[in-house]
């Protein structure tokens, strides 16, 4: 009998053991993929200057603008809006400190020539210096271009702002870009 409770207990061990060796051929790793929102604008290099220039009758008559083509690229993942302001809510000479309102100039946004993004409505806004909504995409893209136009009033409102000390006068703000998850 004892030989059959050893025979016994070494028979369950094996099976025991063999059971162990056989569970364990397999296991599972939970595998995911993090995405976190990452949004970047760029003013692109040679086209962080823009000057109006009013330089004819014409000019001062009927205002002046100029577009920077892909002055503006993005990288988003998903939707974003970029937002627009000036540092103060006027143009300053730095001569006398005379001003020129923000608001006279008109920022307006177009698909860029060389990556733009299809399907969006793109709006024109008067600058001020409290960040407005230029552009708004329900979808990310990489390095998405926009155009960039920029326009100054006519009717002859800055016939009175030449100084004869400063040729040309210039009145000078920065515009400030900003992008945000949509």
């Amino acid at each position: 009998m004892n030989m059959k409770k050893g025979t016994l207990f070494l028979n369950l061990a094996f099976a025991f053991f063999s059971a162990m060796a056989a569970g364990q051929n397999s296991g599972e790793v939970s595998l995911k993929i993090n995405l976190y929102p990452i949004q970047t604008i760029v003013v692109n290099a040679g086209t962080n200057t823009a000057d109006l220039d009013y330089k004819t009758l014409d000019d001062y008559k009927n205002g002046v603008s100029i577009t920077k083509e892909d002055h503006l690229k993005i990288f988003s993942t998903g939707g974003f809006t970029v937002r627009v302001k000036t540092i103060s809510p006027t143009l300053t000479n730095t001569l006398n400190g005379s001003s020129i309102d923000a608001g006279d100039i008109t920022v307006t946004v177009s698909k860029g020539t060389t990556n733009g993004i299809e399907g969006l409505t793109y709006s024109s806004i008067p600058l001020s210096n409290t960040d407005t909504e230029l552009i708004s995409s329900p979808f990310g893209g990489n390095n998405k271009t926009f155009n960039i136009n920029y326009a100054a009033k006519g009717e002859d409102k800055y016939v009175n702002k030449y100084m004869k000390a400063q040729t040309p006068t210039v009145y000078t703000t920065q515009v400030v870009y900003s992008i945000v998850v949509n």
